[in-house]
């Protein structure tokens, strides 16, 4: 979603920068683990965006302001590509506005699948979009990739490494060890989190942060307070929230002795 106000604040700058990357105040890269892939087999990329100093990007939940990274992919017949995936964001306010998003360089991971029939070198493209902001002002951004993949044994590049460590800071669904439960009042969401006893969590110092858009009221600070064998949180609705909420799901940063999480609560 891109508030309104972002938008006059787009129209009143001058053109955004150019470079053979990326515009605006961001530059994009997509880097593999691997130079080849067998057929029928899965490769782990990533999409690397870099921010200049003091600009953020944004989250696949932007806030009340803002835009995601947004990819169109080309793919050659019977190549197929996961969604993104996004670590966990930092809160920032733009403008009045709160927003969630990065800064600095952030890898989004993609998986790519090749076909049964692939033997020979496949090139692959995606096209990008994204928005940068600062605290005064925002630029749009874009971006034409191409990964070259040939076909045969695992080649590991200069990026496994660092796409191996961008998987591990990932949230990862503890939908079976805990749950997620809501309550819906008039202007707010009553929001209980219960843990398996092989599963102990604590949740005093942990940032939570809605994934999913426009159900929490994105200045809304979830603080989860101990409540018997559950954490409760009462949080004040988005103005933009359908009734009855259909589905939410949450995104709880780790800490120093777990990583990071997503419970996903959908209605009867």
């Amino acid at each position: 979603m891109m508030d309104l106000r972002v938008l006059m604040l787009i129209g009143g700058l001058s053109s955004p920068l150019s470079g053979a990357e990326g515009s605006g105040r961001a530059s994009a890269e997509w880097v593999a683990a691997s130079a080849a892939c067998k057929p029928a087999s899965a490769l782990q990329t990533a999409i690397r965006l870099t921010v200049d100093p003091g600009w953020h990007s944004y989250w696949l939940n932007p806030g009340a302001s803002g835009m995601p990274l947004r990819v169109e992919w080309e793919l050659p017949a019977g190549w197929t590509a996961s969604d993104l995936a996004h670590p966990v964001p930092e809160r920032f306010d733009t403008g009045g506005l709160a927003g969630f998003g990065y800064e600095g360089t952030v890898w989004f991971p993609v998986t790519v699948t090749a076909p049964a029939n692939f033997t020979e070198r496949a090139s692959l493209k995606a096209r990008l979009s994204w928005l940068t902001c600062n605290e005064t002002s925002c630029l749009p951004g874009n971006a034409e990739l191409t990964l070259e993949i040939d076909a045969g044994p695992a080649a590991p590049t200069a990026h496994a490494d660092a796409l191996r460590a961008a998987l591990l800071k990932l949230p990862r669904s503890a939908n079976d060890l805990v749950k997620l439960r809501v309550t819906e009042k008039q202007d707010s969401l009553l929001l209980t989190i219960e843990a398996h006893a092989s599963h102990p969590l604590d949740l005093t110092h942990r940032e939570v942060f809605p994934a999913t858009p426009e159900i929490i009221d994105s200045a809304a600070v979830i603080r989860f307070v101990k409540q018997g064998a559950a954490w409760t949180a009462e949080v004040p609705k988005s103005e933009y929230a359908p009734t009855p909420v259909p589905r939410l799901t949450l995104v709880i940063a780790g800490d120093a002795k777990a990583g990071p999480i997503e419970l996903t609560w959908t209605a009867d």
